[in-house]
């Protein structure tokens, strides 16, 4: 696997210059919509349903869509910011709910058995010891620090949370995936991504900050005035993303940001899914300012600042369903759009099948 990081590399403006995002297709994405005007159908009618397929077909180079194999890679890991009250649960919750996925049970499962999606999770920095067998063991440390009183984790762990998640993309693709879907579970997950979009898009945190979990409004309250108190002793430099992810961010935050990179360096296509892959999809753009030619947006979160992110981004969701549900539900869901542009592709008459002609 590529390393995307020197030994003797410290501060990472852009850190991965070995690696060459694949290129868009701009004559792919003129084919695509020919193809689609010529179908028997009102011209555009298809609304944000035929930019997605321009967008598929500029990442994969071919109007000839390939989207069969898809899977949704889910990254477990704890935040030691938890410690502070800024959740409704406590920290072995995260345990009990990776495990429920890893087994098959919660609700990501049930959307990905309808929308035929393999699920695959990681325990990348969970702070106890999950119960199945059936989770991948890649765990860097028992969550991180609690970054109101220290950096979350050290650069060198930043970095190896994006190369894990890089690694396991590329094996993802090396294994057939054609779709790639992004995925998480992590108590105190909301607070890190909301520091992170603070400083990188220089918000306030009033603007950015939603409650997460279900918590009381007084709590609520509380978990903004600690976001802020991190922010104010961190001191996170929005231009140095890795010093922001191992200052306020996550594990499970930095492999979203490596798979990312993958994806975009293979043309596999990367479906986000709520706020927290829109948190790490920020951090990837910082890196590779051109990476959200080959994000998905799935759906409009129901955090606060998720429609800021996807603006910052230039992404529109393809949802607003007000999901929160995070494990990659809404990621699962949106594969149901994709499956139906395709068979409008497939088995949609042309005007030529009907002697038709629209007049200049």
């Amino acid at each position: 696997m590529t390393k995307l990081l020197t030994k003797k590399a410290t501060k990472m403006q852009k850190p991965f210059d070995q690696i060459q995002l694949h290129a868009i297709s701009k004559a792919a994405q003129a084919e695509m919509q020919d193809k689609l005007d010529n179908l028997s159908k009102p011209i555009k009618g298809l609304g944000q349903l035929e930019r997605l397929a321009d967008k598929l077909a500029g990442i994969q180079e071919t109007t000839d869509l390939k989207i069969d194999q898809r899977i949704c890679l889910i990254y477990c890991a704890d935040h030691g910011i938890v410690s502070e009250a800024v959740s409704a649960t406590s920290e072995p919750l995260s345990n009990v709910l990776s495990a429920n996925v890893a087994e098959g049970h919660a609700c990501v499962n049930a959307l990905a058995m309808r929308n035929r999606c393999e699920v695959k999770v990681f325990d990348i920095g969970l702070a106890g010891n999950y119960q199945t067998t059936k989770m991948v063991d890649e765990k860097i440390q028992r969550g991180t620090k609690n970054m109101l009183t220290s950096d979350a984790m050290s650069r060198q762990d930043a970095v190896k949370s994006i190369q894990t998640g890089y690694d396991n993309a590329k094996q993802a693709i090396a294994d057939g995936n054609q779709l790639l879907l992004l995925g998480e579970v992590g108590l105190g997950n909301t607070s890190a991504s909301s520091a992170i979009v603070s400083t990188m898009l220089a918000l306030p945190v009033d603007d950015v900050v939603d409650k997460g979990s279900d918590i009381s409004v007084k709590q609520f309250e509380h978990k903004k005035q600690v976001i802020k108190d991190i922010l104010a002793a961190r001191q996170p430099d929005k231009t140095d993303p890795l010093g922001v992810l191992s200052k306020v961010g996550g594990f499970e935050i930095g492999a979203t940001v490596g798979t990312m990179i993958a994806g975009a360096e293979a043309g596999v296509p990367v479906i986000m899914d709520g706020f927290i892959s829109d948190a790490a999809a920020v951090l990837a753009k910082a890196f590779y300012p051109d990476i959200t030619d080959h994000l998905i947006a799935s759906h409009l979160s129901g955090e606060k600042g998720a429609q800021r992110v996807l603006d910052y981004l230039d992404l529109k969701p393809l949802l607003q369903l007000g999901m929160a549900v995070g494990e990659g539900s809404g990621a699962v869901v949106a594969l149901a759009l994709i499956d139906d542009i395709q068979s409008v592709l497939v088995n949609m008459n042309t005007l030529q099948d009907l002697n038709f002609e629209y007049e200049n």
